[in-house]
């Protein structure tokens, strides 16, 4: 029975989960025996994280198989100032169950992509005069994936690419970081996008929203001065018309040289590109208790921060990691931000 609002107007939040096994909804048969749900979100290359805690003292449950797939949602049933509803987080596939006790419970961990198998494994494989669009679909296909490439990036070309015995996953990493990009799996998908894009892989506008301290159980912020001061990248190309080695810039005096050599003036160009955006970002980060979780915000939104301090304050802030917690306290959400 839903409590009726106080005198106040104010309705006391109420928590809600979904979790659905391989088609099977089991969240009523889990509610009376939830320890803890913990969710991990994080940006780019990192797969998120699920963790289940369940009370075994019965001893009735029943332990998932390897590979079996969560879908999970959280949300808010009820409550004044909570966003209501339930948020779909994603499938997540069960890779490690354990046991333990006293007190005996289970405990269910699984990640948003299975990267084990031949998306780790080392191959040697070269492209040439091709996209960023086109190599995302040959290794997703390769994959069983649905390749997402941002528009932004689809029909970049790239005079060559050697895969030159890495993994199918550290080789598009270090696409990524010549194009100041992240590839990551996550939903099915392979996904390859901008750092700090406005829109994802499909073109949806990412959300942007405001946080302020009033909304915080807890909030710090701080900052690193960047290592060695230096604000540009030079790279170099072959430029076999002349047969001869050249230089690109970007950025001031102050350069860092790249030790790779491009097939190309274009791939050098966007390779001195990414660096010197990396060099040139503020190196501060603000974390954030909320005292009500809230599952909508996911790495890569914008968020402006209210109400903190001049100079922490501002829209310049994106979600690096979201962690997300259900248990005997109710939904919680810690943040970390990055400028």
């Amino acid at each position: 029975m839903a409590l009726a609002p106080d005198s106040t107007g104010y309705r006391q939040p109420r928590a809600a989960w979904r979790v659905v096994l391989d088609g099977r909804d089991l969240t009523q048969r889990f509610a009376p025996l939830l320890v803890s749900l913990r969710l991990s979100e994080r940006s780019g290359e990192e797969a998120d994280e699920l963790e289940i805690v369940l009370d075994d003292s019965a001893q009735n449950v029943a332990l998932p198989p390897e590979g079996a797939v969560l879908h999970v949602a959280l949300g808010w049933e009820r409550g004044t100032d909570v966003p209501l509803g339930l948020v779909s987080k994603g499938s997540f596939t069960v890779d490690e169950v354990s046991w333990s006790g006293p007190p005996d419970q289970v405990a269910i961990r699984a990640r948003s992509a299975n990267l084990a198998g031949s998306y780790r494994r080392r191959e040697n494989r070269v492209w040439q005069d091709t996209t960023l669009g086109a190599i995302v679909l040959d290794i997703a296909s390769a994959q069983g994936l649905t390749p997402r490439c941002h528009t932004a990036l689809q029909e970049t070309v790239i005079a060559a690419a050697e895969q030159a015995g890495k993994s199918p996953m550290q080789f598009l990493r270090d696409l990524g970081r010549r194009y100041d990009a992240t590839a990551s799996v996550k939903g099915g998908a392979l996904i390859f996008t901008p750092r700090g894009a406005r829109t994802t892989a499909t073109g949806a506008a990412i959300p942007a929203q405001s946080i302020a301290r009033s909304q915080c159980v807890n909030a710090s912020w701080r900052r690193a001065a960047r290592s060695g001061a230096q604000d540009g990248a030079e790279a170099q190309w072959h430029d076999g018309n002349a047969a001869t080695r050249k230089t690109v810039t970007v950025g001031g005096e102050n350069r860092k040289r790249l030790k790779r050599v491009y097939a190309s003036e274009a791939d050098a160009r966007a390779a001195a590109e990414a660096e010197a955006a990396r060099l040139g970002r503020a190196i501060a980060t603000l974390d954030l208790d909320l005292a009500f979780g809230d599952p909508r915000l996911a790495p890569g939104m914008r968020i402006t921060a209210t109400g903190f301090k001049t100079g922490v304050d501002g829209s310049g802030w994106l979600i690096a990691t979201a962690d997300h917690a259900m248990d005997d306290r109710g939904l919680s959400t810690r943040l970390t931000l990055e400028s």
